[in-house]
């Protein structure tokens, strides 16, 4: 079994990196790092470009928006998707506002600071974890301020997709249980919705469950494989 991982804002492939660790040996993970591209659909294309033939898709916050592109342009692909601390809407303009606002005043100089300084994402048992905040930041100086604007760019751009997840796709929804940045209400009101959807909140996790829980994600993983293909 195959699952392509899709990272988030501010972070890389190498945020699975102990998920994909903890993973049984039958499953491969791809843990691609997304090219600096500001629309969903050209990342969605690369993406493709060095899948699998087949493959489960795993879709972290900003990489969830690209893994419903990814299902809308190869469907046929796709045996199974998984969301975590993401969404299938569009932004509302209130959102799109607060991140053109962003944009307009971001300085690449203080990039890595800002992008690393703030533990609000954390779950609050995890905010004074040293191991956590160096990773963040290190993940951070890799992805980079150009990689940041262009997916900044392409988040507000994207279209609501929420359609596709009543296409019979065998969907798995993780949500931090203590995600202030997508709020857990959220998104269990958008799973709740889909068809053929399981959805399980990760104890102990905010928004940065990759990080955060990784053995409890790899386990989620690993349940849901059975029941799909």
């Amino acid at each position: 079994m195959d699952i392509v991982f899709l990272h988030g804002l501010n972070n890389t492939g190498d945020v699975f990196r102990d998920v994909t660790a903890a993973l049984p040996a039958d499953i491969h993970g791809h843990c691609p790092t997304l090219p600096p591209l500001d629309n969903v659909e050209a990342l969605a294309d690369a993406v493709l470009a060095s899948a699998p033939p087949r493959f489960h898709l795993a879709g972290y916050s900003f990489g969830g928006y690209v893994a419903m592109a990814v299902l809308e342009k190869a469907r046929d692909r796709v045996l199974g998707l998984c969301l975590m601390g993401s969404s299938a809407a569009a932004d509302s303009d209130e959102q799109k506002t607060k991140r053109q606002q962003t944009l307009s005043t971001f300085d690449p100089a203080t990039y890595v600071d800002t992008a690393s300084s703030s533990v609000a994402p954390f779950h609050p048992d995890n905010r004074e974890r040293p191991d956590l905040v160096a990773r963040r930041r290190e993940l951070a100086t890799a992805y980079s301020a150009q990689r940041y604007v262009a997916h900044v760019r392409a988040t507000m751009l994207r279209k609501d997709r929420s359609h596709l997840l009543n296409a019979g796709v065998p969907t798995l929804w993780l949500a931090g249980s203590h995600d202030a940045v997508v709020p857990v209400k959220r998104q269990a009101e958008e799973a709740a919705k889909a068809q053929n959807c399981a959805y399980v909140e990760i104890p102990g996790a905010g928004h940065l469950l990759p990080l955060e829980q990784p053995l409890a994600v790899a386990e989620a993983l690993a349940t849901w494989r059975v029941r799909t293909p």
